[in-house]
């Protein structure tokens, strides 16, 4: 997720439980065009340490060449798990750039980078897309194209392009792709609880989940879906557990991206903040620090 997964966030995550992290979206161009020693596009992909390990770093781009060539880049200076294409994202930016979801209906371009993005790295290939541009049943025509052009695993988000991200995911083409498809598929969309978790992973019969916007200021999400499944039961975070851990992402912020950080972890540290008997006026001085003293004055008035 841009602005969110980064290196604190990511961590914080790992710890309570994620078994699997993918970074922000990277653009190709940014990797690419960008010699200098600095390129601050392969540094957002970095990752937060060698325990990172099951780690996927996500590009973006409609350039075959420019693709191609960050992952070749992307495999030797950052050496994830694996690389994954963006065709989820469908916010309006993308939109007018011509990537992310709208390249959906773009499949040759898509099949094309593909190729040469399977010629240029040798790590594994993962694609997130939607189910389609307008009917949810077009992922059931252009996927098994994916696979054929060489990706290793699929990433569904469970709505259409319209549908953003507060439709009702559409579990049953998931399912029904289950069938199609030889190579894994992964599913997204809709989870907010274990209740959800264990919902969509019976219906879906995919054997891996991916959390996103749920753990904005809930990482604690991983670790209750964990307990769910296994003891069918799970413990909400005390209010001094959810202090430790704002405290600790925070000084992460500060560790990985000096004071400079804490302008992008304002919406992070709002939302940890939900629920909070006096959540408006702490979140209204949440989005506005800009020192991880500001966020200690914020957790001694929690």
């Amino acid at each position: 997720m841009a602005g969110f997964t980064d290196k604190a966030m990511r961590q914080i995550c790992q710890e309570l439980g994620a078994d699997i992290t993918w970074s922000e979206m990277v653009s190709a161009e940014g990797i690419f065009r960008n010699e200098s020693k600095d390129n601050k596009s392969l540094v957002l992909a970095e990752k937060f340490s060698d325990q990172e390990k099951n780690y996927w770093v996500q590009i973006f781009g409609n350039n075959p060449l420019s693709m191609g060539e960050s992952a070749k880049m992307v495999q030797q200076k950052i050496k994830p798990l694996g690389i994954d294409i963006n065709l989820g994202c469908p916010v309006k930016k993308a939109q007018k750039a011509g990537y992310g979801a709208v390249q959906m209906g773009k499949m040759d371009e898509v099949v094309e980078i593909i190729k040469i993005i399977k010629k240029s790295s040798q790590l594994p290939l993962s694609l997130k897309t939607r189910l389609g541009l307008r009917n949810p049943e077009e992922i059931l025509d252009f996927a098994p194209r994916l696979e054929k052009a060489g990706i290793n695993q699929l990433v569904v988000h469970a709505r259409t392009f319209p549908g953003m991200f507060h439709a009702k995911p559409d579990w049953k083409i998931v399912r029904k792709l289950k069938t199609i498809l030889t190579i894994p598929i992964i599913y997204n969309g809709g989870i907010k609880t274990p209740e959800d978790a264990k919902f969509y992973f019976e219906k879906t019969g995919c054997s891996i989940l991916m959390i996103g916007q749920a753990a904005i200021g809930n990482p604690w999400i991983f670790r209750e879906i964990k307990d769910f499944f296994e003891n069918e039961k799970f413990t909400l975070p005390t209010l001094a557990e959810k202090k430790e851990i704002i405290l600790k992402h925070a000084k992460l912020v500060k560790k990985y991206y000096s004071e400079r950080g804490f302008v992008t972890f304002r919406p992070q540290l709002a939302a940890y903040l939900k629920g909070h008997p006096d959540a408006a006026n702490l979140r209204h001085q949440a989005v506005r620090i800009n020192s991880l003293d500001d966020v200690k004055e914020i957790l001694k008035e929690m």
